[in-house]
């Protein structure tokens, strides 16, 4: 906008220079009553005023009297009434150029005296005042307040312009994975910012498609890997013993385990909790660790379980199962030794799982959720999904897991959900 204000105000000067230039007569007329304003604020002929406009040569200016005689007679204009002075002025051509005479009426101390000036000169240096003055009335002063209204004019258009891509940043901001039904509010004005907001949610559509068609893939590829896994069990298992056969059902396992995580995985991605089902952590939890005491006791470890308190939540049943069966599962591989693995429901709307291993590094924190994400491959055969999973759960029912390392070694995994309504 400064720009093009510049622009404006360069394109008046040069129509009121050329404006000007070609009108001689009335640079002539302008010029003498600029001077004679000056001495209308004056109670006599000043210095400047004697000195006249730059580039003026043969300058002169004096007070004429109606009762001069000849002297008011002759500055009288022709064409006035005998004894009545009028403002004049008159253009000559000169060998150096041009003389411009005339007078003027000016007022000094409410009584009208009259000014006759006369000078020569040569090109448009003379009228440079005129010239200046005229841009000062009639490009800047009334340039200023209309840059002022444009600026303003300008700000209030932007804005309302940028307000619906606030709003849309704002929604974008907000967009939640869980929940790819969301999409953008299409504003009917501008049409520019609704093309792109309705661009946006067009790709977003897009997005959820390919993103629904990739869990589908993973889940029906889960799926159908676990009934030739469970043949494949069952054949190792009717060989003969011997380290190739334990070697290979250790494999198996490991492929089981890892499919049911990729199963576990993509139904978390599509789960939908219903809001008002109500659910006991407890009871869940005690169904969890009867469920795997044969394999922590073959493991030669210990489980213990706790209930404290309200233990009633808002939830799944069956994805609160595979949080708690994954953080114990994690337990187990990551914190070996004798004390036991104590898994706790409550108080209130949480459970937590803690281990007495060496606990979870500084630098490691911030990855240990993401999925496929292991410290250190040669050292695992796990695939890094299980903290990926218990996160995923946990953000389905709105709620939130954290870890952290506690005195006496070990790391604690609390998971938090919503509370039922109170009756």
């Amino acid at each position: 906008m400064a720009a093009f204000t510049l622009l404006f105000a360069l394109l008046d000067v040069g129509i009121v220079v050329v404006t000007y230039s070609s009108q001689p007569e009335s640079l002539a007329q302008e010029l003498l009553t600029l001077e004679a304003s000056k001495a209308e604020r004056s109670t006599d002929l000043t210095p400047d005023l004697l000195a006249g406009p730059p580039g003026a040569e043969h300058w002169a200016a004096r007070y004429i009297e109606p009762n001069s005689g000849g002297l008011f007679s002759a500055l009288s204009r022709a064409d006035a009434p005998s004894g009545v002075l009028m403002d004049w002025t008159r253009r000559e051509r000169v060998p150096s150029g041009f003389r411009i005479s005339g007078v003027r009426s000016v007022t000094q101390d409410g009584q009208q005296r009259w000014l006759f000036m006369q000078f020569e000169g040569d090109g448009i240096r003379p009228f440079v005042p005129v010239i200046a003055n005229e841009i000062v009335q009639h490009v800047l002063l009334p340039l200023i307040p209309l840059s002022l209204l444009l600026l303003l004019f300008n700000v209030f258009a932007v804005r309302r312009v940028l307000h619906p891509l606030r709003r849309a940043e704002a929604e974008v901001d907000a967009l939640d994975p869980g929940n790819v039904l969301l999409r953008l509010s299409e504003a009917p004005e501008p049409r520019e910012v609704n093309t792109l907001v309705r661009a946006v949610n067009r790709a977003l559509t897009r997005l959820d498609e390919t993103m629904a068609i990739l869990r589908g893939f993973t889940a029906n590829a889960a799926h159908e890997l676990r009934t030739p896994l469970s043949i494949m069990q069952l054949s190792l298992d009717r060989l003969p013993p011997s380290p190739q056969r334990d070697d290979l059902q250790a494999d198996t396992q490991h492929m089981t385990r890892l499919v049911g995580q990729m199963l576990d995985l993509a139904q978390a991605d599509a789960m939908a909790v219903e809001p008002e089902t109500t659910v006991d952590l407890a009871e869940i939890g005690r169904e969890i660790v009867a469920a795997m005491a044969p394999k922590v006791f073959k493991e030669n470890r210990d489980l213990q379980f706790e209930s404290v308190g309200d233990t009633r939540a808002l939830g799944h049943a069956e994805a609160i199962y595979r949080i708690y069966r994954n953080l114990i599962d994690n337990a187990l591989a990551h914190a070996p030794g004798d004390k036991p693995i104590e898994v706790t429901a409550g108080p209130g709307p949480q459970i937590s799982v803690r281990d007495h291993g060496p606990g979870i590094a500084d630098e490691d924190l911030p990855h240990i959720f993401e999925r496929f994400w292991r410290k250190d491959r040669r050292t695992t055969d796990g695939a890094g999904l299980g903290l990926g999973i218990v996160q995923r759960l946990a953000q389905a029912h709105g709620g939130t897991i954290t870890v952290e390392n506690v005195s006496g070694g070990g790391a604690l995994f609390c998971v938090t959900f919503a509370s039922p309504p109170t009756r």
